[in-house]
C-alpha cells in the first residue's frame, strides 16, 4: 500500500503521524507533501520569512525521518493557498507519478483558510490525476480519500488502530514540534487524546478520520 498525506504546513501532518509509521513499520511507503514551508508562523516572532522557512523544512525533513517516510515541498506562499487550479494540477502531476492508494489531508471547513485550500485542491487533483492531457502518464485506480475528522461534517468515520509502535512515533513527532513551539498542550494531554480515540474504536491508541464514501470490509472483526 502506497500513503500519500498532503498538508499546508509542516506541523499539519502531526494527525496522521502514527498511521504513516504504522504502515512503514509493515512495509508500506508513505511520502509526506507540504504545500508551504508555513513562513509566516507568528511564533518566530520577527524572524525573517526566508529564514523561518528553512527551520520549517528541517522539521518536515526530521518528521519524514522519524516516520521513515519520503517527503517533498512545494513552493507555494504561506497564507496564498486557494485551492484552484494551479495548485490542483501541481498535486495532479505528483499524485499521478506517485500513485497512492490512500492520500490523507485536511478537513473541508477547518477554520484556516490554507488548510480549507488543501483539502480543495487536493480533492480536484484526485480527478484531475487521472486525465492524461493535464499530467501525461493518468494514475487512474481507485484512491482513497480520508481527512482529518470533524464533528460537524455527517461523513463515515475511520478509526487507524495505531498499536504501540505508530503511537510511539507520533509522540515523538508531538514531541519535536513541542520542545520548539511550547505547546500549551503537553504531551500527557496528547497521549490522552489518541487513548480516547482509541477507546471509541475498541483499542489502545487510534487516529480518526472521514471518509466522502463508506469503507468496504472484507470481513467483519470478531
Amino acid at each position: 500500500m502506497r500513503l500519500l498525506a498532503i498538508f499546508a504546513h509542516p506541523d499539519d501532518e502531526v494527525g496522521v503521524a502514527g498511521t504513516l509509521a504504522k504502515h512503514v513499520l509493515r512495509g508500506d511507503a508513505a511520502k509526506l507533501v507540504w504545500l508551504t514551508r508555513g513562513e509566516l508562523a507568528s511564533q518566530f516572532g520577527d524572524t525573517p520569512p526566508d529564514r523561518v522557512a528553512q527551520v520549517r523544512e528541517g522539521h518536515g525533513r526530521a518528521v519524514a525521518g522519524i516516520l521513515g517516510a519520503e517527503y517533498e515541498f512545494l513552493d507555494y506562499p504561506d497564507a496564498g493557498l486557494s485551492g484552484g487550479r494551479e495548485e490542483a494540477l501541481e498535486i495532479a502531476r505528483l499524485i499521478a507519478a506517485w500513485k497512492p492508494d490512500v492520500v490523507f489531508t485536511w478537513n473541508p471547513e477547518d477554520v484556516h483558510p490554507d488548510h480549507r485550500a488543501t483539502y480543495w485542491a487536493t480533492l480536484s487533483a484526485l480527478k484531475f490525476c487521472r486525465i492524461p492531457k493535464l499530467v501525461g502518464e493518468a494514475h487512474r485506480k481507485p484512491v482513497r480519500l480520508l481527512h482529518y475528522s470533524r464533528g460537524d461534517i455527517p461523513r463515515p468515520t475511520v478509526y487507524v488502530d495505531l498499536g504501540e509502535e505508530g503511537q510511539a512515533a507520533a509522540e515523538r513527532v508531538f514531541s519535536l514540534y513541542h520542545e520548539f513551539y511550547k505547546w500549551d498542550q503537553g504531551l500527557e494531554t496528547f497521549r490522552a487524546h489518541r487513548a480516547r480515540l482509541g477507546s471509541e474504536a475498541g483499542v489502545k491508541y487510534a487516529e480518526k478520520f472521514q471518509s466522502e464514501a463508506p469503507l468496504a470490509h472484507r470481513y467483519l472483526r470478531e
